[in-house]
């Protein structure tokens, strides 16, 4: 897919090389800015609307005012995607991004570019599957940091937002030591909070478990997950989890929305159960394919580039 797509850019859909943003947005000056991002599968959006519902909490919480309505952006989203379509590899899937920044900063504001609401871009891109491919069959290893989740007190980390250094940080930490490495952060309390870019979830006895709520991002995945294992006659529930729980646990997942769900099978160079992908990842991501239509481990070997 190439990058001379289309971009919905503040009420019009745009060539890609015409979406910017000013050097003075809020977005650039001061990480100012929420964003979702949602997958495809058989170039459909999975589940957009609860990216949306979560998009516009971000926005209800940060006090932005995006200047349209939830429909509407639902709405510029299916047009930007439908304009972007014919330019996807027959088989392969695309993100679809949301950015809402402040706007411009008012102390930058000019005549010719006073623009007071918000920036809007919304866009697409073919998902990077050569970076997960691999995962679902061997597995993937979490390393833990000392950058630590950002205490609620400080920045919700329910809130999607662009002002992501610390986790940048945790990933360069965790890539230091492991360089294929997920980077696996703990709140303050050494509890674990999440990955970068995913939820982390342990399985022990039929029962997933997974982080207490606020102490990481309420994932779209995560909802999906808990949505098959009832399905699957297992147990989902919350519970503050160490590395006690970690290194003891039958197998470990991570779940997120571009590859849906991954097996966790180090953690700190620590095999989880028997070291490999176990039954309950197995079945999970067996019922997520039947779901959407589409086999997701086979789908990424084939874009594996």
């Amino acid at each position: 897919m190439s990058e001379r797509g289309w971009v919905y850019s503040n009420g019009e859909i745009v060539p890609f090389e015409e979406a910017r943003y000013w050097p003075h947005d809020l977005a650039i000056i001061f990480g100012d800015m929420v964003f979702e991002a949602t997958r495809t599968f058989n170039s459909r959006p999975f589940r957009l609307d609860a990216h949306l519902d979560r998009l516009y909490r971000s926005l209800r919480y940060a006090r932005i005012d995006p200047g349209m309505t939830q429909e509407s952006m639902r709405q510029a989203s299916l047009d930007v995607l439908e304009r972007n379509l014919p330019d996807v590899p027959s088989g392969s899937d695309v993100w679809i991004f949301h950015n809402v920044s402040r706007g411009i900063h008012p102390q930058f504001r000019v005549p010719e570019r006073d623009h007071a609401g918000a920036t809007v871009l919304i866009w697409t891109h073919e998902l990077g599957f050569r970076f997960w491919a691999d995962g679902y069959a061997n597995g993937v290893s979490c390393v833990t940091t000392s950058v630590q989740q950002m205490p609620p007190g400080t920045l919700d980390p329910r809130m999607k937002t662009r002002s992501r250094m610390y986790l940048a940080l945790a990933e360069q930490e965790a890539h230091a030591i492991d360089p294929q490495s997920h980077a696996l952060m703990l709140d303050a309390n050494g509890h674990i909070a999440e990955a970068v870019g995913a939820n982390f979830m342990l399985v022990h006895d039929r029962t997933i478990l997974t982080p207490r709520s606020g102490t990481g991002l309420a994932g779209v995945s995560l909802v999906t997950v808990r949505e098959l294992a009832g399905g699957l006659d297992m147990e989902v529930r919350e519970a503050n989890l160490t590395l006690y729980d970690v290194y003891n646990a039958e197998e470990a997942m991570l779940s997120s929305t571009p590859y849906s769900l991954l097996p966790v099978t180090r953690v700190n160079g620590t095999p989880i159960g028997a070291g490999a992908p176990g039954p309950a990842y197995g079945r999970l991501l067996a019922a997520w394919s039947d779901l959407v239509g589409v086999d997701i481990a086979a789908q990424a070997a084939r874009f594996d580039k």
